[in-house]
């Protein structure tokens, strides 16, 4: 909370990210305004002000950057989902990454470790300085892509009105914020990879994002989003994960 009040901007990265947020869910737990409602505020862009008896009050601006990135094991996960599914709106604002984890071959570590050394690629530090250097661009989306953001958010709403309707729980979903946020980060990402690949000088993206980009976004966070509903019913289901009840 110091640093985002001082910097205007934070990032959470770790190899094993369960203790981090674990410790995050305990500090909520033990205090009504902790870390999940701070969380939830930076996620919808809300100023957040802290008072304090023996220090000076801390204000984070609205708008503030922040992210969180990091891997653990799919127990932990379970275990992570079940302790935010609790009506707070954390694990909405999440997206969890359950990719299929296969072992490589010998010979595809051969080949892969032959193709390596061949490339281009020696160090990310000036890729890496590149992106937080262009951290200030403003992105818009081109006129088509606008389009189909907006269609897809009425579509999004005409499902939560008709849930309502029809007296049913409506959709938690933030898939209409999660994904220009993901557009952006491919964007930004596959512009940047295509340039270290092909060796040439780092230049800012272009400030337009694609139609084909937005779509590929939205393939993605769709899901994501469908295995984070797959892990929140087996988290809940106390007969296939007693542990985590």
């Amino acid at each position: 909370m110091k640093l985002l009040a001082n910097q205007h901007k934070g990032f959470i990265l770790s190899p094993e990210v369960f203790d981090i947020l674990k410790k995050l869910m305990k500090s909520d737990e033990d205090n009504a305004t902790g870390d999940v409602q701070l969380l939830c505020k930076l996620f919808s862009g809300e100023r957040c002000s802290y008072h304090y008896s023996t220090e000076e009050s801390r204000v984070i601006p609205a708008n503030t950057p922040f992210s969180i990135l990091g891997s653990t094991q799919l127990l932990n996960v379970a275990k992570l989902i079940a302790k935010m599914d609790h009506g707070h709106g954390l694990v909405d604002r999440l997206l969890f990454a359950i990719p299929l984890a296969f072992r490589p071959t010998l010979t595809e570590m051969e080949t892969a470790a032959n193709h390596l050394s061949t490339e281009v690629i020696e160090d990310f530090r000036e890729t890496f300085k590149n992106i937080h250097d262009n951290g200030q661009l403003q992105f818009t989306f081109e006129p088509n892509a606008q389009q189909l953001l907006r269609d897809d958010i009425d579509h999004f709403v005409a499902e939560v009105n008709e849930a309502i309707r029809d007296g049913k729980v409506p959709p938690k979903s933030k898939i209409p914020e999660l994904v220009p946020r993901v557009a952006a980060a491919m964007h930004v990402f596959n512009h940047t990879m295509t340039e270290l690949l092909a060796g040439v000088p780092a230049s800012s993206p272009p400030t337009e994002i694609s139609k084909s980009t937005l779509e590929k976004a939205t393939e993605f966070v769709r899901h994501l989003e469908s295995q984070k509903d797959i892990l929140c019913q087996v988290s809940n289901n106390s007969t296939i994960f007693p542990s985590l009840a």
